[in-house]
């Protein structure tokens, strides 16, 4: 421990337990503050929290006093502005954007956390967020962004991964004598999938028994749309009436047949490690991530061989030899677009995509050691060690 630290509640200025990244960051941070004595003040929470029933079991005691804290919220909004005695970390979004959802709530000291994707970030912007006393970032990146912006008071607190339950095991074999490759995240042209399309699609020609698992819906399927801009793919994949992806379809209709697919759908949290286990490789080459990517840390925690983009917020989860990694960054341009968006981002190249692709399939004992040292490196990032970066954070601000 850092600071010393003189709170025994924090408070979380977002919604928790929804399916999203804001979702499972806030049950994380709420989890690990009833672990460490400290009191999480929930503000908001999903309808249906999306937890395993042990940590249910955990947040049910702060979550009944749920009552108290929205009434408090309204006390603020009904005043003008209420201050309370603990601290209190807001959600910001894009371009360091306040949501209206607790601005009238200010916690001591008041903290933001964001994880922005848009490294141009209005002037405005930043003039506002000085009601902050601590601006927390998701990555190194962005932590370098604001602070190039002048902002003096950013500190770096990326998220964790849950180590208890994403860690190396033994296979099942689900998926005999095939070459397995993962690609997760919702699909959008942020992520990079189209990229893996173009590269799996050449790969598949040269190795017949690969097989490729898209795990790419997400409670927000309209984000696909951004797909279109990609120059790799064509058309969007259709929406079946419980608002998955029809995958499948729209591989073969870019290249990639049906038997060189399995669309695991979506999966309880707790059933992924197990089946992250059966891959032989996972691909990321997002062109931005604000935060440090918690699909490709969950891969990694797991053991899975990663290729990873060296661009955003993948920065912080490159280490000696703990991964594939992609050098060749180029600039990403699309049409009708405003460049600024894409202000850092990378453009991943598929010809070295592919280059190393075939690294992990012809060296199998060198694709087995970056698995083990993924592993091994995701050992500094549990969510306690990261919580307690946050905690010492807030301290040093009060």
């Amino acid at each position: 421990m850092g600071v010393e630290r003189d709170f025994t509640r924090v408070g979380i200025g977002w919604q928790i337990g929804a399916q999203s990244g804001w979702g499972t960051y806030g049950v994380n941070l709420a989890l690990e503050l009833v672990r460490k004595g400290i009191e999480p003040a929930l503000f908001m929470a999903a309808s249906q929290l999306y937890v395993t029933r042990p940590q249910a079991e955990l947040l049910r005691v702060p979550n009944m006093k749920m009552r108290e804290w929205n009434a408090m919220a309204m006390k603020g909004a009904k005043n003008g502005g209420y201050e309370t005695d603990f601290p209190i970390v807001h959600a910001l979004g894009d371009k360091l954007v306040y949501p209206n959802r607790l601005n009238n709530l200010k916690g001591h000291p008041n903290a933001g956390a964001v994880f922005f994707e848009s490294a141009d970030v209005p002037a405005e912007n930043i003039e506002a967020a000085k009601i902050f006393d601590v601006i927390i970032t998701g990555s190194g990146w962005n932590a370098k962004v604001l602070e190039n912006l002048g902002m003096t008071n950013v500190r770096n607190c990326p998220q964790g991964v849950d180590i208890e339950l994403f860690k190396p095991g033994p296979r099942q074999n689900r998926f005999p004598d095939r070459f397995t490759v993962f690609s997760g995240g919702k699909l959008e042209y942020r992520k990079g999938q189209d990229i893996v399309v173009a590269a799996f699609k050449q790969f598949h020609a040269r190795h017949p028994e690969a097989l490729f698992v898209p795990a790419w819906n997400s409670p927000w399927p309209e984000t696909a749309k951004t797909i279109k801009a990609s120059q790799h793919v064509t058309g969007l994949p259709n929406v079946d009436a419980n608002n998955h992806f029809e995958t499948t379809a729209w591989l073969s209709a870019n290249g990639i047949p049906p038997d060189a697919v399995a669309d695991p759908g979506l999966m309880a949290n707790a059933g992924i490690p197990g089946f992250l286990r059966e891959m032989d490789l996972a691909i990321f080459p997002n062109r931005c991530e604000g935060g440090t990517n918690l699909a490709a840390m969950e891969c990694m925690a797991t053991g899975v061989p990663c290729v990873i983009s060296r661009n955003t917020g993948h920065l912080d989860l490159i280490g000696e030899g703990n991964c594939y990694v992609l050098e060749d960054q180029g600039p990403c341009v699309s049409d009708g677009t405003d460049a600024s968006n894409f202000t850092d981002w990378g453009e991943s190249s598929v010809e070295e995509l592919l280059e190393k692709m075939e690294q992990a399939y012809a060296d199998k004992s060198d694709r087995e050691r970056r698995g083990a040292a993924g592993a091994a490196f995701m050992q500094g990032w549990s969510w306690s060690i990261q919580v307690d970066r946050l905690l010492d954070a807030l301290a040093a601000f009060r």
